[in-house]
Parts: structure tokens; C-alpha cells; sequence
């Protein structure tokens, strides 16, 4: 099962990435997949935190992100206001990605999770894409033997880079910087936010 969801920047105060919003200057398309959560977690989803930068600008700027059970995720950003980084992975000057997720494993094991992901910036553009089994993450996808996994009550999050920000416990087998927190949610960066999902509506 895949699913995609846009992303844009917050004007008020979710492995991972189930529901496409598509948005244009004059209409929204949403588009998302329901599911049975089985058991509930309880843990709702972190607040939204952080300063809300200006990198983003809604109706020029685009975001929108991807998963599926196959443990991939893809997250692309488009028309930020950011200067370039280095093009080097895990030196700190990257974008920030949260994928927050409540998750129901093999139908009777609540959890609440977090994929920390990173991109590159360059010329505006951030292109995020992690095989979280590849990756040594503990994913497995569905069909080779995983245990059903259902991810519900999610939201991505991408924020401006942060030095400072610490690496998950569970990293990347190709970048420590990158990886996930297998119970309970990631710590918020202390950098601007870039941008959320949602549906964003220009009449």
C-alpha cells in the first residue's frame, strides 16, 4: 500500500508517510488511505514546535511525501528560500525531516515512532529518499516476512538545518545522522520550521 501527502508551511500552531495532499493556487486535492489502527497507542502525534521560518512560501513553494510498505520513504521540497549546503551527507547542514508515526506491530504491539531523515539543499530543492530496510533500521517490508506493520496518526516535518540536533538510536547503516527512535517520538530540532503537512487552500 502506497501513500503520498503534500506538504506547506504552517500558518497556525506526521517509517511512515501515508496521505498525498495536493495543492494548487485555486483548488485542493486530498487524497489518503484509511486504516484500522487495531490498538490504539494513546500517544497522539507531538505538537508542532519551533519558530516557523520563512524558507518556505505557500502556493510558490511545494513539498509533498511517499511511502509504502515496502519501507521506503521519499520526501521532495521545492521553491525554498535556503542557501545551498555542502552536498556532503552527516555534516550538520542539512534539512531536517520528522516522520512521526503512532504504529501498530503485527496487530497487537502498539507503538509510537520516529524516522529522522536528512536532504541536501540545492538550488531551493530537497530530495529525501531512505530504504529503511536497506538501511538496518529493523523494517521489514511486507512481503519479505514483515510483521504488518499499520502506521496511522502520522505527520512529516521538515525543519531548516541544525548542528546540534542528536543522532537517532537506531542510525542509518550509511549515515548515522539519519535513523529512527523505535519507541517514542523524536526530539523537536531547535531550528526554524520549514514546512508540515496539510492542505492548503488559496481561494
Amino acid at each position: 500500500m502506497q501513500k503520498k501527502r503534500v506538504i506547506g508551511v504552517v500558518t497556525i500552531a506526521s517509517g511512515v508517510g501515508f496521505v498525498l495532499f495536493a495543492s494548487g493556487p485555486a483548488r485542493a486535492q486530498a487524497v489518503s488511505t484509511l486504516t484500522n489502527p487495531v490498538i490504539v497507542t494513546g500517544t497522539p502525534v507531538p505538537a508542532l514546535s519551533g519558530p516557523i521560518g520563512s524558507a518556505f512560501t505557500n502556493g510558490v513553494s511545494k513539498g509533498k511525501s511517499k511511502g509504502d510498505a515496502k519501507c521506503k520513504v521519499a520526501i521532495q521540497l521545492s521553491g525554498l528560500s535556503l542557501p545551498d549546503s555542502d552536498q556532503t551527507p552527516g555534516t550538520g547542514d542539512e534539512v531536517i525531516c520528522t516522520a512521526d508515526n503512532s504504529v501498530t506491530v503485527g496487530l497487537a504491539l502498539p507503538v509510537s515512532a520516529t524516522a529522522v531523515l536528512r536532504g541536501e539543499v540545492k538550488s531551493g530543492k530537497v530530495k529525501i529518499k531512505a530504504d529503511l530496510f536497506a538501511q538496518a533500521t529493523g523494517c521489514v517490508p511486507t512481503k519479505q516476512g514483515g510483521p504488518g506493520v499499520i502506521q496511522y496518526d502520522g505527520r512529516i516535518t521538515c525543519y531548516e538545518p541544525d548542528p546540534a540536533y542528536p543522532n537517532p538510536p537506531i542510525p542509518f547503516a550509511s549515515d548515522p545522522t539519519q535513523g529512527v527512535y523505535p519507541a517514542g517520538f523524536a526530539p523537536r530540532p531547535a531550528s526554524n520550521l520549514i514546512a508540515t503537512e496539510g492542505i492548503y487552500y488559496s481561494p
